[in-house]
């Protein structure tokens, strides 16, 4: 079992998670209704959904292996399960927010200039915006469920 400093690592590794993961949501959801945010919120927002990957993978990594050393009961499954499902919608979101950046934030969106007339298309663009708000508020509602499975199977008699 993974451990930082004594303790098991999905204990101190989950707050970044639950503490980024809606974070990243708000600003994908700001990122697509404010246009004016945009240049301020798109390399924080790339970084952050980029960087929410590995710790989501480590994170759960460190739970499965805290539920092999720890009896496990039916919350503590309810948890791992909703745990896999955020892993996925956190590589999920990275991948839209990532095609999000390339449609719309033109300093990032000039280094694919291969993708030509398919960057540029204000359908494309907007249909993106859309799904990257739609992934935001998911990630947040995950993360919040997650979380709270989680509280749950540690402070349930």
């Amino acid at each position: 079992m993974i451990e930082i400093a004594g303790l098991p690592a999905h204990i101190l590794l989950i707050h970044a998670v639950v503490v980024l993961a809606p974070i990243a949501g708000l600003a994908a959801i700001a990122y697509a209704a404010a246009p004016r945010w945009r240049s301020y919120l798109a390399w924080p927002l790339g970084v952050l959904s980029l960087g929410l990957v590995p710790v989501s993978l480590i994170t759960a990594q460190a739970g499965e292996q805290l539920q092999k050393a720890r009896p496990a009961s039916a919350l503590i499954r309810e948890h791992a399960e909703q745990g896999d499902v955020l892993k996925a919608v956190s590589v999920v979101f990275f991948a839209v927010i990532a095609a999000t950046l390339v449609v719309s934030y033109v300093p990032i969106g000039r280094r694919f200039a291969f993708l030509g007339s398919l960057r540029t298309n204000r359908a494309v663009r907007t249909t993106l915006l859309v799904v990257a708000a739609a992934a935001g508020a998911f990630f947040i509602y995950q993360s919040i469920i997650t979380g709270h499975s989680g509280a749950a199977s540690v402070w349930a008699r």
